[in-house]
């Protein structure tokens, strides 16, 4: 994995906004769980009690930082990657976290409150991809907590097989303020 505490010290800006911060704790976080699991973890489905991999889960969350990172301006929810190699290969995972982890900590600061358009499917039923205003920020906050929820599950498949992950894996950040109140 790459330092990224030391390339975000290098950069012009003397403080690192939060939000970036809280993307590179997610990240490190899924990648130091994906150290504790074998190939046969990463690709079990737990039925009846989960349906998808702990791979599947960790495309679906790569899948929408891939989206920000492609096109920081019109970002589209909807490109996803299903059944691609990331979803069976947890090198491949790790590498792909690695990459976004070098993306995160070169972002430029001024970025973060650029206004982007939204673009995603919201029903059930029927196809329907509705278009909203957000900002850059927001949607990497949205991505990283979209990742806890996704830990969570993963930990659960992993439990399943007898694969201890930290406490902290999977709590989202608003749980983990109540619980330190506590």
């Amino acid at each position: 994995m790459i330092n990224v505490e030391t390339r975000l010290a290098s950069n012009d800006q003397t403080q690192v906004p939060q939000a970036i911060l809280g993307c590179i704790e997610t990240l490190n976080q899924g990648y130091e769980f994906l150290e504790t699991l074998t190939q046969e973890d990463y690709v079990f489905i737990a039925q009846p009690h989960v349906t998808s991999s702990i791979g599947e889960h960790f495309r679906h969350w790569l899948d929408l930082f891939h989206a920000i990172k492609l096109n920081s301006v019109q970002i589209d929810y909807n490109i996803r990657r299903r059944g691609h190699l990331v979803e069976r290969s947890l090198d491949v995972a790790q590498q792909e976290i690695t990459e976004l982890l070098e993306w995160l900590s070169t972002l430029p600061f001024d970025q973060l409150n650029q206004t982007v358009r939204v673009k995603t499917e919201v029903m059930l039923s029927q196809t329907h991809v509705e278009q909203v205003f957000s900002s850059f920020v927001r949607e990497i906050t949205f991505a990283a907590l979209h990742a806890t929820h996704h830990f969570a599950m993963a930990r659960v498949v992993a439990s399943l097989r007898g694969v201890e992950s930290g406490s902290d894996f999977g709590v989202a950040p608003t749980t983990a303020t109540y619980l330190r109140a506590q």
